[in-house]
């Protein structure tokens, strides 16, 4: 506690006592108006509460002033504060991933409440995988800036942002000067927060501004705060988006399974009939596939596995379905798509697989067969459509193999 040493006080005008002088005026009017007044002051470390008591004595006015140090509870209660803000900021974000139906609505909606919590107008959130860095939401910018950010006018600065160690990096006004689409959007201050998952940095949330912002102690704690919160959000959502993917595709070729295209099939064929719409089928096979794994054993086997599927993906159009079926056996589902169409398509892609080189130091070919079925005009359910590609397909294999064939009739 600061000390007042009775003998430098006695005799002196209180203006030239530090803390009588800031309480000067209200002492005047307690003398004045007769009334006791308590009020809270900082002088120096400490915050004190002060409580003023007129008294009159032999008709002379003066006051008595008593001083409590209350410096402690002041911290205290700033810290339970501080520590109630943190829970509040921790629950809100939390309650994104909980309560949103749409994996793809997280994003924006723990931006939303991010640009809330900061008070700041501004924000996107990046993400980064194997292509680089993708934009998965942004809220407060112009559509040209959208553009800009999308055309990845901003990618040199993410890379420097992945590589940092601090969980945050604050960008300095001689910096932004230097960013044409910074300035050109006003943006006078700007922040980014790396997103980690462990020690690797998979995503940033960048935070602006178009008018000054006082950056503190504060401020850099809540931005840090955030981050980590984000982050713990954020890899949750790529968790389940992952568990999700896993239950609908072939661990091997990454392709549609089979209990995902059932659903997809019916839900297909529901759609065809409301619209008196088509689509076809192709089911494939791989011709004398044990060979190559009596041959080359297993995994070799595997690796063609994958390299077909990956020549299905590429050539199928991006409304066509692929799933692996099963063992050696691929379905393409084509939506709107006619016999003859289906057809073309079907021969293209035997013949890209025909002409691909498997196993690349054996130099393998292989051959494929391949069943087309079209609804409505082969099957009206799902059981029976499977069943007219199946036997389409084994009277391509009848034949000789290395052909595709519609049901019904040779194709």
């Amino acid at each position: 506690m600061f000390q007042l040493v009775r003998g430098d006080l006695i005799g002196k005008n209180s203006n030239d006592i530090a803390p009588l002088k800031i309480l000067s005026g209200s002492i005047k009017k307690c003398i004045s108006e007769k009334i006791e007044k308590s009020e809270q002051m900082t002088f120096g470390d400490y915050t004190l509460n002060t409580t003023i008591i007129p008294v009159i004595s032999n008709d002379v006015p003066f006051a008595i002033i008593v001083f409590r140090d209350i410096s402690a509870f002041v911290e205290l209660e700033k810290t339970h504060r501080k520590r109630n803000r943190e829970l509040a900021i921790i629950n809100t974000l939390s309650g994104t991933f909980i309560s949103s139906g749409d994996i793809i609505s997280v994003f924006s909606d723990l931006l939303e409440k991010v640009l809330v919590i900061s008070d700041l107008s501004i924000g996107w959130i990046i993400m980064k995988d194997e292509k680089g860095f993708i934009l998965k939401s942004i809220l407060g910018a112009s559509t040209g800036f959208v553009h800009e950010l999308e055309n990845r006018k901003l990618d040199s600065i993410y890379e420097d942002v992945v590589g940092l160690t601090d969980p945050l990096y604050v960008f300095e006004p001689n910096e932004i000067e230097k960013i044409d689409i910074l300035k050109k959007e006003g943006i006078v201050f700007i922040v980014a927060i790396p997103l980690r998952f462990g020690s690797e940095t998979k995503g940033i949330l960048m935070l602006a501004s178009g008018v000054e912002v006082k950056f503190d102690f504060d401020m850099a704690a809540l931005f840090s705060l955030m981050g980590n919160n984000i982050s713990l959000i954020v890899e949750k959502v790529m968790l389940f988006q992952e568990t999700q993917r896993l239950a609908l595709t072939d661990s091997l070729t990454g392709l549609y399974n089979v209990r995902h295209f059932y659903d997809i099939l019916n839900k297909e064929i529901a759609r065809a009939r409301r619209y008196n719409a088509l689509f076809s089928l192709i089911l494939f096979d791989i011709d004398d596939f044990k060979v190559i794994n009596d041959t080359y054993g297993h995994q070799a086997g595997d690796e063609v596995l994958r390299s077909v599927a990956s020549i299905l993906k590429c050539i199928s159009r991006e409304t066509d379905i692929v799933v692996r079926y099963g063992g050696e056996e691929f379905i393409l589902m084509l939506p709107n798509t006619s016999k003859q169409e289906t057809f073309n398509l079907a021969n293209r892609i035997k013949e890209k697989i025909e002409d691909h080189k498997y196993l690349e130091k054996e130099a393998v070919n292989i051959t494929i067969s391949g069943g087309i079925a079209t609804f409505p005009e082969d099957a009206g359910d799902s059981k029976a459509l499977l069943y007219a590609a199946d036997m389409a397909m084994y009277k391509a294999k009848a034949m000789g193999k290395k052909r595709i064939c519609f049901y019904g009739e040779n194709g």
